[in-house]
């Protein structure tokens, strides 16, 4: 017969209380056994119980989202004695946000996550003190989920690119005639085949971009955001030009630089005017603004477009998340890696739709630290 009130006290979430309190919740326990590839629950279920782990070894997976339409599992922690598994029931949530598969034969004490609440309404204490390391143990699962996928997403990138560029090479021997003439419409299906490579190589730089950026990734160096817009403006102006759209700059002469990675904050800008000009109709106009205000710079990129949905705003920079409207062909990771890219720099990112200037439309603005004038004759 396990001793319940000796498990309890072995685990991360209970170890701050009380005997009399571990009591109580000892009273709320039955011990359930699984076999091994036996599920103690599955992401999207109900979450009624907590499971404190007595002997055994079990396996937490999630679904992660690469896109729209397509899933798949990760296992991200495996747990063992002294453990818990389901935090989900004890703070209140409605189902479980991961599967529990069991790796050997798994004994498991199960603690009715009404019964606990219950005990935390009678005893506000235990309450805080349980939830504080539930959130604790909550944080370091979905970190370790991050981290997973992080690590798949750069295994699978660093793998698709050496066949990838491959490819290209042979394209690029076809093309240019050196492995016999060809004709205008093979010449014209090799151009297609190669837009469609280099695209895809975008995307695996994408998928790299997410698990590698970081502030110590970044050498920085004064910089002028005024050249790093005129930049990124020369990339979308073809586009542009296809749409007959208006590209509209408004900045001082005289503005303070920056301490950036300037190819960085380039692909944060490009990024931002490219989605400008992916979702403005034809005729529209886009607008860059840059200014500097209480020691920090402002860079503002305003367009005519649609505007984005109010209930799709507090999502817009998630990894994965692609709206309504979003156009087939991504796998919408290009605002959040401009996310963290603002962030690497000590800024921020945020968007508006539609803005105070215009009744429609979409604003997307950042900060960065302005540079001292010490050094401001020093911008790259």
């Amino acid at each position: 017969m396990t001793d319940c009130a000796a498990v309890l006290r072995a685990t991360q979430i209970f170890e701050e209380l009380t005997d009399e309190q571990i009591e109580k919740i000892a009273d709320l326990c039955q011990e359930e056994t699984f076999e091994i590839g036996g599920i103690i629950f599955k992401e999207g279920d109900a979450s009624d119980k907590v499971y404190a782990i007595v002997q055994g070894k079990v396996a937490l997976d999630m679904g992660l989202s690469f896109s729209a339409h397509v899933r798949r599992r990760a296992t991200i922690d495996i747990v063992t004695r002294g453990q818990l598994v389901g935090w989900s029931a004890v703070s209140g949530s409605k189902v479980f946000t991961m599967t529990a598969r069991c790796l050997e034969k798994t004994t498991a004490l199960g603690i009715a996550g009404d019964g606990l609440r219950l005990l935390f309404e009678q005893d506000p204490q235990m309450g805080y003190r349980v939830q504080r390391r539930t959130v604790d143990l909550a944080h370091s699962r979905l970190g370790s989920a991050r981290d997973t996928l992080g690590h798949i997403l750069s295994v699978l990138s660093h793998d698709m690119k050496a066949p990838l560029h491959a490819v290209q090479s042979y394209q690029q021997v076809m093309l240019g005639g050196y492995a016999g003439e060809l004709s205008q419409k093979q010449q014209d299906m090799l151009m297609r085949s190669k837009d469609r490579i280099d695209g895809l190589l975008g995307l695996i730089e994408d998928l790299l971009d997410l698990s590698r950026i970081d502030s110590s990734e970044l050498e920085k160096t004064p910089s002028s955001l005024v050249k790093i817009v005129e930049s990124s403006l020369e990339n979308v102006r073809p586009q542009a030009a296809q749409k007959e759209l208006k590209l509209t700059t408004d900045w001082p002469e005289d503005l303070p630089s920056v301490m950036a990675h300037p190819a960085r904050m380039q692909q944060v800008v490009t990024n931002l005017l490219a989605n400008a000009v992916k979702f403005t109709p034809n005729g529209g106009e886009i607008k860059v603004r840059i200014r500097s205000s209480d020691e920090k710079m402002i860079v503002e990129v305003m367009d005519t477009g649609p505007g984005i949905p109010e209930d799709e705003l507090p999502r817009m920079f998630g990894e994965f998340y692609q709206g309504r409207n979003a156009m087939p062909g991504g796998l919408g990771l290009g605002l959040s890696i401009a996310k963290k890219i603002v962030e690497a720099h000590n800024g921020r990112i945020w968007v508006e739709s539609p803005y105070p200037e215009s009744t429609t439309g979409t604003k997307f603005t950042f900060t960065l630290p302005g540079v001292d004038e010490t050094v401001r004759g020093k911008d790259t």
